[in-house]
């Protein structure tokens, strides 16, 4: 009993040690809107809960905008699409337990587009876990399988830095989402969390075991809670930015690329999303396609690169293309399905794949081996290739163009030929007119956003991105419903363009509740949605299995 007696006085030192931080009013959400001002973060998108109230005031008088969304999956769709287009990392805010889960499926996207965005989770008290508190579950499990990096902030004094690491770890190699986990007494005022968190034990002078090992738990939980304010709200050291990609590459494997594309007679390039990650390169880089003088087909976040009609660019029948070349160039995407797992690609042909993913690399080798395989920035290389070659060379490859721009011309004759049969029509209007429309109608310096199946499919093939970082669609992984969290990024970001969201009835349904927040934000945008009144990719299925099965 003695020693006990011991044990507690010297936790009434600890408690009463000036050196402990008590800060009434100031709160580790102000830390937390501190970092994101020094990371360059202009905004954030919440959806909020008293789990991390405290960040969203930090932010709001920091001068952070605070993009207030009805659905938690809006602000990870919204995060990722500013990473996207500002190159800088989006950060979504959500609460604690079912604000978190909702956010799963854009987490997911996130990730397999590779896009940097934060993602921070309110979480209750650290000395309630797993107690039985309001919304506390395992959120690193949950979690874990779909970010590059997760961390609980344990610390006030750990806030900076460990926000810091997230940014870091979001951009360096192969871009992604990380997420940051903020027990309440990390951010909430540490008075708040000292009158609330920790009953109050009135004086008695009538000692009995349970009344003794009440006052023990109540001096330890002080004691624990002046632990996570101790040092805190400390000068952090100053801030160093990064630079996230490798851009240095063997001079032998330049060489070898080199050599046989200047010996090639139907050279290509297609160019992936993981090209326009280096934002202030992008001028550099269409020079460098300019200079270099290929042909180029462009996907996903290349979209739009070379404008809308450069002689360069070719929109149709990429397979095709693949199909006749002798020399090919991947920068920045994989031989994934989108190209018949590699199966496009003529196998007599030179085959380069440039990537950050060293699993991308070695994607699907067996269907379509590769001559060079090169690990690093795809953009980098290919303003490095352009260094290292002489200009004009566009000359030698006269009767390529030729042969890419009958193909291309055949397919635009198909096009015009079922829009204008579709004219006929007297109670529809066929995608394909409607599209042939929008085109004559969007405006130059628009976003477009594509969000659908069935009528987002022929919109591809028809719209054509006006600027570079002006197509947003979800990526590799297909989501219906990125629709409602791209616009409202890319509005923020830009809010003199227009912005354009190319729906399917279907993938409208998941962004309805959003146009509530574009009214409240006074963001106008523009929504044309394609409504056929069903699934019509599955429609079609459906009937080709019921007239084999009858």
């Amino acid at each position: 009993m003695e020693r006990l007696h011991k044990f507690t006085r010297h936790l009434n030192l600890s408690i009463n040690n000036k050196s402990a931080c008590k800060v009434p009013h100031w709160m580790g959400g102000h830390e937390v809107a501190k970092v994101l001002l020094e990371q360059g973060v202009k905004q954030v998108y919440v959806l909020i809960g008293g789990h991390v109230s405290p960040i969203v005031v930090g932010c709001n008088q920091a001068g952070i905008r605070c993009i207030d969304v009805r659905d938690e999956v809006t602000t990870v769709f919204a995060a990722d699409a500013t990473s996207r287009i500002t190159g800088i990392p989006g950060v979504a805010i959500v609460t604690a337990g079912p604000g978190l889960t909702n956010t799963i499926t854009a987490v997911k996207n996130a990730q397999l587009a590779e896009s940097a965005c934060i993602i921070f989770g309110g979480a209750t008290a650290q000395l309630l876990k797993g107690r039985g508190a309001l919304q506390d579950i395992d959120q690193h499990a949950l979690m874990a399988p779909h970010v590059k990096w997760s961390i609980s902030i344990s610390q006030v004094k750990k806030i900076i830095p460990n926000i810091r690491k997230a940014f870091d770890v979001a951009q360096n190699g192969i871009p992604g989402p990380v997420f940051v986990e903020f027990p309440l007494d990390t951010i909430w005022p540490q008075k708040e969390i000292m009158d609330n968190a920790v009953p109050k034990i009135p004086p008695t002078f009538e000692w009995n075991v349970n009344k003794f090992v009440t006052f023990l738990t109540d001096r330890v939980q002080r004691y624990q809670l002046n632990k996570i304010y101790e040092n805190a709200f400390q000068v952090p050291p100053q801030y160093q930015k990064k630079i996230y990609y490798n851009s240095a590459f063997k001079s032998s494997k330049i060489s070898n690329v080199l050599i046989h594309l200047r010996s090639a007679k139907k050279p290509l390039i297609v160019l992936g999303s993981q090209t326009t990650l280096r934002i202030k390169l992008i001028k550099r880089l269409i020079a460098a396609i300019e200079h270099l003088g290929i042909p180029v087909f462009l996907s996903g976040m290349a979209r739009g690169l070379l404008g809308r009609k450069h002689n360069q660019q070719f929109y149709h029948k990429r397979s095709i293309g693949l199909k006749n070349s002798d020399f090919v160039l991947f920068a920045g995407l994989p031989t994934d399905f989108r190209v018949d797992y590699g199966r496009h690609i003529n196998s007599g042909a030179f085959f380069v794949m440039v990537n950050l993913d060293s699993e991308a690399l070695n994607k699907n080798y067996l269907l379509r081996r590769r001559n060079e395989q090169i690990l690093g920035d795809p953009c980098s290389f290919i303003i490095k290739m352009a260094e290292l070659t002489e200009k004009g060379r566009k000359n030698y490859w006269t009767s390529w163009y030729d042969f890419l721009k009958n193909v291309h011309n055949k397919r635009e004759i198909e096009i015009n030929k079922i829009a204008n049969e579709a004219e006929k029509l007297k109670h529809f209007i066929h995608p394909i007119r409607a599209c042939l429309a929008l085109e004559q109608v969007i405006d130059d310096n628009s976003y477009m956003i594509a969000d659908g199946g069935d009528f987002v499919g022929t919109a591809v093939y028809i719209l054509k991105p006006r600027k570079p970082l002006r197509w947003l669609d979800p990526g590799v992984f297909g989501t219906l419903g990125v629709g409602a969290g791209f616009a409202l990024a890319a509005k923020t970001v830009n809010p003199g363009s227009e912005v354009w969201i190319i729906y399917g009835d279907g993938a409208f349904g998941w962004s309805l509740c959003e146009f509530d927040t574009y009214v409240r934000m006074k963001m106008p945008i523009i929504a044309v949605i394609g409504n056929d009144a069903c699934w019509s990719q599955m429609y079609r299925d459906q009937v080709f299995f019921i007239a084999i099965t009858i």
